[in-house]
């Protein structure tokens, strides 16, 4: 167990290290954005088609939760209606008529 959570460590470590650019590659994204020549890799693509699908899904999680929260409501305030008419209408006593 101590031997995975080590390499488990170690890979994430290193994967940290990989984000950060160094010098050379910004001086490379400079010159490629200067000639117009920037291209995305597949795993750049594949990334970019990933965020926007996991955004995508995100806003519409967010409009079905919204549009539940507006059903739920709606039907508190049916609720409400029924049970303040039911109780106006019954005798005093609580029996029924």
């Amino acid at each position: 167990m101590k031997k995975f959570v080590l390499a488990a460590f170690a890979a994430s470590a290193i994967l940290a290290a990989c984000e950060e650019q160094g010098p050379a590659e910004e001086a490379g994204e400079a010159i490629d954005e200067a000639l117009g020549t920037e291209e995305q890799s597949p795993a750049e693509e594949a990334w970019d088609d990933t965020t926007d699908a996991a955004g995508d899904a995100w806003d519409a999680t967010t409009d079905a939760a919204e549009d539940a929260a507006d059903q739920v409501e709606e039907w508190a305030e049916d609720a409400e209606e029924a049970w303040e008419e039911a109780t106006e209408e019954s005798p005093e006593d609580g029996a029924p008529e």
